[in-house]
C-alpha cells in the first residue's frame, strides 16, 4: 500500500543517510546531538522576536520549541480571554466571536498581509513571517536544525505531513467530531504507530542528528496526545525514548518549566 511505501521510503533514507560508528575520536553525545546544517547556526535575532497566536499551544507551540532550543528569547503576543481554550467541545467557537478575538485579528491581518488570520505569525527583525508550516522550516533554517540534502529534507518534510495529520483527532475529539472510543482504539495506534515505524532504532528521524523533525514529533506527543491521554507513549517504546531525549535538552527543558509555557492553554486530558 502507499503507506507500507511511504514508511519503508523514509525508515531507507535515514538509514542510508546514517553512518554506521561515530567518527573517531567524538564523543557518542556530541555525535549524535549535531544538527543536520550547522553553518547555519546563529542566524536568528536574539532579541526583537514576536510570536502572535492564540494564548494557547496549537500550532505556535513547535515554533515556541525551535526558538527555546535555540536560546532565543521571544514575545507572545496574544489576546486576552476569560475562557480556557480548550476546556470543552465549544471553547474554540466561542472565544473566535469574541472581539478579542476579532481586534487581535485584525490587528495581524495589517502585519501580515493575508486576509485571513495571519497567525500563527512570526515576527523577526521587524519582517513579518506566515504560514506555520514555511514558518517551521525557516526557523529551522536559521537555527541549523533543517538540512541541506535533498534526502534528509525529505525526511523532515514527511514528518512534517505526519504530524499534520497526527494533530487533527486531538482537535476532533475535543470538539465531538470524533467519540473517544474512536479516537484510542483507532487513529491514536494508527498515527503513533506510524511515527513509531519511522523512527525505528533511530535516534532521530534523521540518525544522529537532530532536527526540525524531532521537536515536531515532541510537539506532537507532549502538546497533543500525552495531554490528552497521559500514558500515551507506552506501547510505543522509540517515541518514548525520543520524547525522553528531546525533552531533556536544555533550552527546551527550561522553558517547559518557565512561567511564560505554563501560561499558555494546553489540550487537558480526555474524560
Amino acid at each position: 500500500s502507499s503507506r507500507v511505501g511511504s514508511v519503508s521510503s523514509v525508515r531507507a533514507i535515514a538509514a542510508r543517510l546514517a553512518p554506521r560508528r561515530s567518527p573517531p575520536g567524538s564523543s557518542g553525545l556530541a555525535f549524535a546531538m549535531k544538527r543536520p546544517h550547522p553553518g547555519n547556526e546563529g542566524l536568528l535575532p536574539k532579541s526583537g522576536t514576536k510570536v502572535y497566536y492564540w494564548p494557547a499551544t496549537g500550532k505556535a507551540q513547535t515554533i515556541r520549541l525551535l526558538l527555546a532550543d535555540a536560546n532565543v528569547e521571544w514575545e507572545d503576543v496574544v489576546f486576552e480571554t476569560e475562557m480556557a481554550v480548550y476546556s470543552s467541545q465549544d471553547s474554540l467557537p466561542t472565544i473566535a466571536r469574541t472581539d478579542a478575538y476579532r481586534k487581535f485579528c485584525d490587528a495581524c491581518r495589517e502585519k501580515g498581509g493575508n486576509s485571513t488570520t495571519n497567525t500563527p505569525m512570526l515576527e523577526l527583525d521587524g519582517k513579518f513571517y506566515t504560514q506555520s508550516h514555511a514558518i517551521y522550516k525557516l526557523v529551522a533554517r536559521k537555527s541549523g536544525l533543517y538540512p541541506a540534502g535533498a534526502d534528509e529534507a525529505y525526511v523532515v518534510d514527511n514528518i512534517l505531513a505526519h504530524v499534520e495529520d497526527a494533530r487533527q483527532p486531538c482537535y476532533q475529539v475535543l470538539r465531538g467530531g470524533v467519540d473517544k472510543e474512536t479516537f484510542l482504539g483507532t487513529l491514536l495506534p494508527n498515527h503513533l504507530g506510524n511515527l513509531e515505524r519511522l523512527l525505528g532504532d533511530n535516534d532521530f528521524f534523521i540518525a544522529h542528528s537532530f532536527s526540525l523533525a524531532d521537536i515536531l514529533v515532541f510537539d506532537l506527543l507532549h502538546n497533543f496526545y500525552l495531554a490528552q491521554v497521559p500514558g500515551a507513549c507506552e506501547k510505543y517504546p522509540n517515541l518514548k525514548r525520543l520524547y525522553k531525549s528531546v525533552g531533556e535538552r536544555q533550552h527546551i527543558k527550561a522553558y517547559l518549566e518557565s512561567d511564560k509555557c505554563k501560561k499558555i492553554n494546553k489540550f487537558v486530558k480526555l474524560e
